[in-house]
């Protein structure tokens, strides 16, 4: 059996969709099982447990979180590189008409995704909607029911191991103790200010940590034009260096992870680190952190409405019972 899992959409939903593979694997340990992605979330695909290989495939009709929207002509020879392959299964963690068209297209002959929109001449087996008052992970288990698989539990969880190993360099730059401040989201309606954050920020270096700023480069580029002590603060962006395995590292690095809701805070989730998500308001009941990592929740109304002392309150309860990275990685 040939199994493609497509994830068609952004970091963050990519981490949630990778706890699909694990469960496909213990019920079809001889299949091929490989992802189809966005190709700035290749890296990430890669570490997910029990995938054989990843495809990328840059969507011409929705701009990624980071900005970038592909080409009709590149997405067609992406369809064409997956038919190819022949598939007997897709499974589509979501599945907007387009992206149930392309995968038609693409030959899978078992298609199978959530009922939206306009997709139903699309799918083979089109589910009932999700339904966004329970969490992601429980609706995501529904798309396996169809392989006769009935998962529960789902935790998202990447191969840490093999990303330490493959960017050991990256130690040398974040010396321990660390931990990551993440003051983004992709609507930046709702985060906080960031003075805020640098407050924040200020009491974890009193505690004797490191503080590693997360987000994009424009982002972070905003954060330096306030940032007083950017010498001395790293920020990931100059440890990644454009590559979002190093960048991956570099979080998996930390010994706890504070941030709005948004895929790096599902990440460094899914890598084991301890992670505080702020929701501000967003969908705490449906994307609450589902990793392996343990975690706590600040839910607020709106971003005014975030306090630096809740915040570090829950790091610090944090900290005090999570697991380091020097002790994950032992």
């Amino acid at each position: 059996m040939r199994i493609l899992v497509v994830s068609l959409d952004n970091l963050g939903d990519l981490v949630f969709a990778s706890a699909l593979v694990p469960a496909l694997r213990e019920h079809h340990p001889d299949a091929t099982i490989d992802v189809w992605c966005r190709p700035y979330t290749v890296e990430v695909a890669g570490l997910i447990p029990g995938v054989d290989d990843v495809l990328e495939g840059d969507p011409f009709y929705c701009r990624s979180a980071i900005g970038t929207v592909g080409t009709i002509g590149g997405f067609a020879r992406s369809i064409r590189a997956v038919r190819r392959r022949g598939y007997d299964v897709a499974v589509l963690t979501s599945a907007p008409w387009r992206t149930a068209a392309a995968t038609a297209a693409a030959g899978a002959r078992m298609r199978i995704g959530f009922a939206r929109g306009h997709n139903a001449p699309f799918l083979t087996h089109r589910l009932p909607a999700a339904d966004r008052r329970r969490p992601v992970m429980e609706e995501l288990g529904r798309l396996l029911e169809p392989l006769g698989i009935h998962a529960s539990g789902l935790r998202y969880e990447l191969d840490e191991a093999a990303l330490t190993r493959a960017e050991g360099s990256v130690g040398a730059l974040l010396p321990d103790p660390v931990v990551a401040l993440h003051p983004f989201a992709a609507s930046r309606d709702r985060c906080a200010t960031l003075a805020m954050w640098l407050d924040v920020a200020a009491e974890v270096e009193s505690w004797g940590y490191q503080v590693l700023w997360v987000g994009l480069r424009h982002e972070l580029d905003e954060l330096r034009a306030y940032d007083r002590h950017q010498h001395v603060r790293r920020y990931v962006d100059r440890i990644a260096q454009g590559s979002v395995r190093r960048a991956s590292a570099a979080i998996g690095r930390a010994d706890a992870f504070v941030g709005h809701d948004s895929g790096p805070l599902h990440l460094a989730g899914a890598l084991g680190v301890p992670v505080v998500g702020v929701f501000a308001p967003g969908e705490p009941h449906r994307t609450f952190p589902q990793g392996v990592g343990p975690s706590r929740l600040i839910a607020v109304p709106t971003p005014a409405h975030v306090d630096g002392r809740d915040v570090l309150e829950a790091l610090d309860e944090l900290l005090r019972v999570g697991v380091g990275a020097s002790q994950r990685s032992a």
